[in-house]
């Protein structure tokens, strides 16, 4: 089937709702999909059903902020439910949205006093982005971000339009300047433990970020690139992802990742990571595979 199983929603930094990206895979044919939003699966049903009216088969689907510092990994695992049961891990991603809404809320009260703007708030946040559908989405059915906050600033008129999000993070969120509560990422054996429990099926999402998006540089590092294939298996990974990499190397590193990854047992899936028009990786129409079903 003609697959692609990494895309954003605007239930975390994608551009359209989920039932509005079926039109425009089915006009390109692809066959197989995940929605794959960073941290929640709140629009797992709706994209399931619009799919479905459409004979496109989905599976359930996120991507998990994770780490293991002692590969020096700070980046994301896949994890897929084509059972279509994953209650453990939607608790276990509430958890992680309460801790963001914490942050968030540090970071307005930073801001009304920063930027004397009392009109500011989280909730103004959410009803902006979402609208209706704002309940859900300020209760954990949304992934919100530090990118989210500096959209809305943005949209406020509170900082530039020319303020790239990197020169934001850092005068005014790395920098302390409106300070927020320390918190870690989840360790990726806590993430293996609980979408294992689910029944979920663990993927490893563009390998080639490691290393600079360069075939070359993952050439020269492939000892490295092994162990980390080697431990995060150990802890359950099941798979490893050939990805459309908008650098122009995208069949020489998914030549080595898919040679790495035979060598280790690990099977193979295909994403573009798109996240919708106006987003900067609208990326639907550049990358597919040839995935006969999802491995059980």
């Amino acid at each position: 089937m003609k697959a692609n199983l990494h895309l954003h929603s605007r239930w975390s930094d994608g551009t359209l709702w989920p039932a509005q990206i079926i039109p425009r895979a089915a006009s390109i044919g692809l066959e197989l999909l995940a929605l794959t939003d960073h941290d929640c699966l709140g629009g797992s049903q709706e994209f399931a059903e619009a799919a479905r009216a459409s004979g496109i088969q989905t599976v359930a689907a996120c991507e998990i902020d994770c780490e293991q510092t002692e590969l020096n990994y700070r980046s994301e695992l896949l994890a897929y439910f084509p059972q279509g049961h994953y209650e453990g891990t939607r608790i276990f991603l509430e958890g992680i949205a309460k801790v963001r809404r914490e942050k968030l809320y540090s970071w307005f009260e930073s801001s009304k006093l920063h930027f004397a703007r009392e009109d500011l708030s989280f909730d103004d946040l959410v009803a902006r982005k979402y609208g209706e559908r704002s309940f859900a989405a300020s209760r954990g059915g949304a992934s919100l971000s530090k990118v989210d906050f500096w959209l809305y600033l943005q949209e406020r008129g509170v900082v530039s339009r020319s303020l790239a999000y990197q020169d934001f993070r850092k005068k005014y969120l790395d920098s302390g300047l409106l300070p927020s509560p320390k918190t870690a990422k989840p360790r990726v054996e806590d993430v293996c433990r609980i979408v294992s429990k689910d029944g979920g099926i663990l993927v490893l999402p563009h390998p080639g970020h490691e290393y600079g998006d360069s075939a070359q540089t993952l050439s020269g590092n492939l000892k490295g690139f092994r162990r980390l294939l080697a431990s995060l298996k150990e802890h359950g990974l099941a798979g490893v992802e050939l990805y459309y990499y908008r650098g122009g190397e995208t069949e020489a590193i998914n030549a080595l990742v898919a040679r790495e990854a035979e060598a280790l047992g690990l099977f193979c899936t295909y994403g573009s990571d798109c996240h919708g028009p106006s987003s900067g990786k609208d990326t639907l129409d550049k990358f597919w595979g040839d995935l006969p079903a999802f491995p059980s």
